[in-house]
């Protein structure tokens, strides 16, 4: 014999769905400018460095490090300032937006915590 279980309405899982209003952004990732910019005014200062004029006073080696680091810096914080420029058009650009939000737990309660 075959036992069909119902559940009734006290012991069903209660799920609510609520509506919310959100904001929704394309936002760039500065981290990834500072370094694409790092990376650039590097290989530009190592050029820079290796290709110029050479010094009595001064190493090779030591002027390819000056305009490394130099270029480095400058490159990261180009890179930088055009990731904070664009986040910042991005949050010119946000548009609010509806999601639908399913209360899992009942209540707001955690299992488990």
């Amino acid at each position: 014999m075959t036992s069909v279980h119902h559940e009734s309405p006290e012991n069903a899982p209660r799920t609510g769905t609520t509506t919310q209003e959100v904001t929704v952004r394309r936002a760039p990732n500065v981290t990834a400018f500072l370094a694409a910019g790092a990376a650039t005014g590097a290989i530009a200062g190592l050029l820079i460095g290796a290709l110029g004029p050479g010094s009595i006073a001064y190493t090779r080696a030591a002027i390819i490090g000056f305009f490394l680091m130099t270029f480095l810096i400058i490159g990261g914080a180009v890179g930088a300032i055009v990731g904070l420029v664009l986040d910042r058009i991005s949050v010119k650009r946000a548009r609010t937006g509806a999601a639908e939000v399913q209360d899992v737990h009942g209540g707001g309660e955690h299992s488990g915590s």
